[in-house]
């Protein structure tokens, strides 16, 4: 009898061994998109940025989100703002890391910026030239709901 048992635990544990083998971690391939285009990004996704004949000039990651917007339906003395950190690692380039914002941002902010709607930083993409980052929108809103933080950017050939 205990020749047997014996037998199911091994049999039991390499079993075992072979399922959780097979729980490695697997990249997930990077989703593309075209400059010149509005498109969202998630929060720590990363995505491949693609220029004319989809040639592939780098990436993007949405990093960080401080969103200090004021709440959906209260009553706050300053507006907030949604600052979203990026960054971005152009082929055979140093990664840039950029901070945008939409709202009213710190009176410490160097660039002296307020009530943005939309901002606006120049990047360098390999040997293709300069472009624009624009940040449009961050989702969701304080108070609305609790999903995923998403921008919508746009990165166009300045």
């Amino acid at each position: 009898m205990m020749p047997h048992f014996r037998r199911n635990i091994i049999g039991l544990l390499a079993g075992a061994g072979l399922l959780l083998g097979q729980c490695q971690s697997q990249k997930i391939p990077a989703a593309a998109t075209n400059l010149n285009t509005a498109f969202e990004i998630s929060l720590n996704q990363k995505l491949a940025l693609t220029g004319e004949n989809q040639k592939v000039l780098g990436e993007i990651i949405f990093t960080q989100l401080d969103d200090s917007r004021c709440p959906a339906n209260a009553m706050c003395v300053r507006q907030g703002a949604a600052v979203a950190s990026f960054t971005i690692q152009a082929k055979g380039a140093e990664k840039q890391n950029l901070r945008l914002f939409i709202g009213d941002f710190m009176a410490n902010d160097s660039r002296n910026k307020r009530n943005q709607t939309a901002d606006t930083v120049m990047l360098q993409l390999e040997n293709n030239g300069s472009y624009e980052l624009i940040l449009k929108a961050v989702m969701p809103y304080p108070g609305t709901s609790n999903g995923t933080p998403q921008a919508t950017i746009q990165i166009n050939k300045s």
